[in-house]
């Protein structure tokens, strides 16, 4: 059984260390992510931790069984009234194939409520995500150009990141990538 803890739960408890231990550990799993976000540990530090203490984010993580210092898997989330998202999500390499992804999405689609979450993810990711995309039938709504890199374009599922959409449906690569994943749905 795998299982999906809560940050926010450490809070509950007052163990000021225990929480910073673990924020600290979850941090350093998915440090490598400032390649594609260069800003992602002011966002991290400055935006995603500090609102925990709130309502509209959590984080959701997986520890090893067998090393339960060791966290594998997050899932950062932001739920309000203008969207319910998974920030980020990653499952270790040496992880993967063993359901413990589809465990984090799912507890994630719980704490936010929602089947349809928006999730977003650089397009030289796509085949890494295809199979959860087709499991829960997630849409590709945006693809938005130079967003946190200007050399990849975000792929937007559920939901939309750029207010003026009309010029995002007419990019040639969005129209390949929908069709591309039509065509991988019916296969």
């Amino acid at each position: 059984m795998i299982k999906v803890e809560s940050l926010k739960d450490y809070l509950k408890t007052n163990n000021t260390e225990e929480f910073i231990d673990i924020a600290t550990k979850i941090y350093a799993l998915i440090d490598f992510i400032g390649h594609d976000y260069p800003k992602h540990k002011e966002w991290y530090f400055l935006k995603q931790l500090p609102a925990i203490f709130g309502e509209e984010r959590n984080i959701l993580f997986v520890r090893d069984p067998e090393n339960l210092n060791e966290i594998i898997a997050i899932a950062c989330l932001k739920e309000n009234k203008e969207e319910r998202k998974i920030c980020t999500i990653y499952v270790s390499d040496k992880f993967r194939k063993m359901g413990i992804g589809t465990a984090i999405v799912e507890e994630a689609m719980k704490w936010l409520g929602t089947t349809k979450p928006l999730i977003t993810f650089v397009d030289y990711k796509l085949e890494m995500f295809q199979s959860m995309i087709h499991k829960y039938n997630w849409e590709l709504t945006e693809v938005v150009s130079e967003l946190y890199s200007d050399e990849s374009q975000e792929l937007c599922f559920n939901g939309t990141l750029i207010k003026n959409k009309e010029s995002i449906l007419k990019q040639p690569l969005y129209k390949r990538l929908v069709e591309s994943l039509k065509c991988r749905k019916s296969n």
